[in-house]
């Protein structure tokens, strides 16, 4: 697992840097593989920018927020982040072999209704 933070056009903090850290190293406990992650945090017109790039077991996330605080633009990107790790989980186990479809789960109500 590897974390890496580059910063553009602002001075690095090592408190940014440990904050940013932190939150994207939660990330690990929603996959299964290990994962490597990419943060970008940068300045663009008086606005904070964070952008994470995530990889992990075959799979690309990436997120980008910006807002007027450093610290609210992790937290945003990293929830951000989050949402689609849990969508592509709640998809993958939808659409696996062997598990029942919405149809097949209808079909079975309507059959218990009939016979009570």
């Amino acid at each position: 697992m590897g974390v890496s933070i580059t910063f553009r056009h602002m001075d690095s903090s090592d408190a940014i840097k440990s904050y940013a850290r932190e939150k994207i190293e939660r990330t690990q406990k929603y996959l299964r593989a290990p994962m490597d992650a990419q943060v970008t945090l940068s300045t663009e017109r008086h606005q904070f920018v964070a952008e994470v790039h995530l990889s992990s077991g075959g799979r690309q996330y990436h997120a980008r927020h910006d807002s007027d605080d450093m610290y609210k633009s992790i937290d945003l990107v990293t929830d951000k982040i989050q949402h689609q790790i849990s969508k592509a989980h709640d998809t993958a186990t939808r659409n696996a072999k062997g598990s029942s479809g919405a149809v097949d789960v209808a079909l079975e109500a309507e059959a218990d209704r009939e016979e009570a």
